[in-house]
């Protein structure tokens, strides 16, 4: 048999099985999936606060030495889709939107009779993935799970206060208003949580309602910019965020 028909035989056998293939496999809408879930809810969020004195890249400028962060609470919404391919195990997408924080410094000695001066303000945003675990089957009401991941923080929506240009004009270490500026973050993450499955009616989709806690590692290098009579001069720290986040929300699953 020359090669033209052995190649001509192959490719009629590789339509053969190809065809047999197709119709062998199941139809997409009939697989099984799994779970999925979305949840919109709320978020407390309280942060480590913990930031290095502001200094020059080598020298530490004597009003800012040993001063620390002070950071309040904060409250804003997140959402969060969970894809459960098997009864104990999901994959979460988490989002925390525009946490927004004001920044004091503490043990501050530039102005006299004051230990206090407020840096300016900031928003942070997190998004996250997990790998979840369910400890309990779908049988149960209540699917406590734990779960670990990475997250990626940005910090925007940074402005310098009124306070601290003031205090940078006044002594003459700028001569016009300065700029505060922080970056990004990709760390790892920890939570803990558990779904209520409200499906008393049996209704098409049940509601859930969500309990979670988060913690997780962000950090970034915060830095004040301003112009001087020789250029520019700027002021760094290093902030570690590193919050706890308790998470409230409602959703459904289908």
């Amino acid at each position: 048999m020359s090669v033209k028909g052995i190649t001509k035989k192959l490719f009629t056998l590789f339509l053969t099985l190809a065809a047999l293939s197709a119709q062998a496999q199941e139809d997409w809408r009939d697989i099984e999936w799994g779970e999925f879930i979305v949840r919109f809810g709320f978020s407390y969020v309280q942060p480590n606060d913990d930031g290095t004195s502001l200094k020059y890249r080598v020298l530490q400028q004597w009003d800012l030495y040993n001063t620390s962060w002070q950071i309040d609470t904060a409250h804003t919404w997140q959402i969060s889709g969970v894809w459960r391919p098997t009864d104990r195990w999901g994959l979460e997408l988490v989002h925390i939107n525009s946490a927004n924080y004001g920044v004091a410094l503490d043990n501050f000695t530039g102005n006299s009779g004051r230990d206090k001066i407020q840096l300016g303000d900031f928003s942070a945003s997190s998004t996250f993935a997990f790998a979840n675990w369910y400890m309990l089957d779908p049988s149960y009401i209540t699917r406590p799970y734990i779960g670990a991941g990475i997250n990626y923080t940005n910090f925007h929506t940074v402005d310098i206060s009124r306070q601290f240009n003031e205090y940078l004009l006044d002594s003459d270490f700028s001569t016009a208003p300065g700029s505060f500026n922080m970056g990004h973050s990709w760390d790892w993450g920890l939570q803990a949580g558990v779904d209520f499955n409200f499906d008393l009616r049996r209704w098409r989709y049940p509601v859930l309602v969500n309990l979670s806690t988060i913690y997780y590692l962000a950090d970034t290098d915060a830095t004040v910019d301003f112009p001087t009579e020789l250029g520019r001069d700027r002021l760094y720290a290093h902030f570690d965020y590193n919050p706890w986040i308790i998470n409230f929300g409602v959703g459904t699953k289908f």
